[in-house]
C-alpha cells in the first residue's frame, strides 16, 4: 500500500486502497482473511510525518474461542496513524501500519454468540445444541 508523498497536498489526499493479506503482511496461523483489506480514509502532511486517519475493513475466518464453531466476520476498525518520513522519500507504505492495527484490533476471544455455552469438559457434548452427558456443570 505506497502512497506517493508528492500526491498528498496541502489540503490532503482521500485513498481507498486494497491489499490482499498476503501483500501486507498477514500470515499468521490465528488469524485467517479470506478476502481483501481495503482501506479508507484520509492523508496530510504535518512537517516530516504523514497523519492518516483510516477506516480498515476486512472479512475473518476464525473459532469460536468456547465451542470451536467456525466463525465468518466481517470486521471494520477505525485508526489514527502517524508515519514519520525523510525529505527524500518518494513514497510512504502503510501496509505496516495496517497489518499492526488489524493485529491489534483482532478479538482473539470471539464467540460464535454471546450465550455461548460451549463444550463440556467432561463429556465434549457441544452445549449450545445438547444436554451434558456426564452430569457435570456448564
Amino acid at each position: 500500500m505506497k502512497i506517493k508523498i508528492s500526491d498528498i497536498i496541502s489540503a490532503g489526499l482521500d485513498i481507498s486502497e486494497q491489499a490482499m493479506p498476503r501483500d501486507i503482511d498477514i500470515i499468521e496461523d490465528f488469524i485467517d482473511l479470506d478476502r481483501p483489506v481495503l482501506v479508507k480514509g484520509r492523508l496530510e502532511r504535518v512537517d516530516e510525518f504523514i497523519l492518516a486517519k483510516l477506516d480498515v475493513f476486512f472479512a475473518l475466518n476464525m473459532s469460536c474461542a468456547r465451542c470451536l464453531e467456525a466463525i465468518h466476520k466481517d470486521a471494520t476498525i477505525e485508526c489514527q496513524i502517524e508515519l514519520e518520513y525523510a525529505p527524500r522519500d518518494k513514497y510512504i507504505n502503510i501496509g505496516s501500519a495496517v497489518r499492526e492495527e488489524i493485529l491489534l484490533g483482532y478479538g482473539s476471544h470471539t464467540l460464535c454468540r454471546e450465550d455461548c455455552k460451549g463444550i463440556c469438559p467432561g463429556c465434549g457434548a457441544y452445549l449450545n445444541k445438547e444436554k451434558c452427558a456426564c452430569g457435570k456443570k456448564e
